[in-house]
């Protein structure tokens, strides 16, 4: 049989399958099983700008966000973990797979990332990977402003 072996983010793959974040990679477990199964890599669960900035804000109705977002956040990602935890999701997984691991980050804003991209870092994360989204709802804002988001994001990060 060929070689499936290929390079991705400069990360050693066995193959080019990378199980996206999703439900399938919340748990040391689930990830295992992820390897077992022949997986290249996988992606952690996104942690979601809204759970840091519930801990910055200490309440969901505080934090400049939609509505909706409380709803979400209660109902599936405050079930899973907070920055602590998924860091130690992170480091347990690490130590019980030999696939590269790569964190997640879903953001809309530079603020909270910059210390925690270091946090999953020296938690063991092989890559970091930056899922950045802002629904462009403010007319005054052109579209080098919002570019300038995402740039601003990455600086801020790297």
């Amino acid at each position: 049989m060929p070689s499936l072996k290929t390079k991705y983010m400069r990360l050693n793959l066995r193959n080019p399958i990378i199980v996206a974040s999703s439900g399938l990679t919340n748990s040391v477990d689930k990830i295992k099983a992820c390897e077992d199964a022949g997986a290249g890599a996988v992606i952690i669960k996104s942690m979601f700008e809204e759970v840091l900035a519930r801990e910055d804000y200490g309440l969901y109705e505080s934090a400049p966000y939609h509505p909706e977002a409380h709803d979400y956040l209660n109902a599936e990602i405050q079930l899973q973990y907070g920055p602590n935890d998924y860091c130690d999701l992170i480091a347990g997984t690490k130590k019980k797979v030999d696939i590269p691991v790569i964190a997640s980050i879903n953001c809309i804003s530079a603020k909270w990332w910059a210390e925690f991209a270091v946090k999953v870092e020296n938690a063991g994360a092989d890559a970091l990977e930056l899922n950045v989204f802002s629904v462009p709802t403010d007319p005054k804002k052109n579209s080098a402003e919002l570019e300038k988001m995402y740039f601003d994001i990455l600086e801020t990060v790297k």
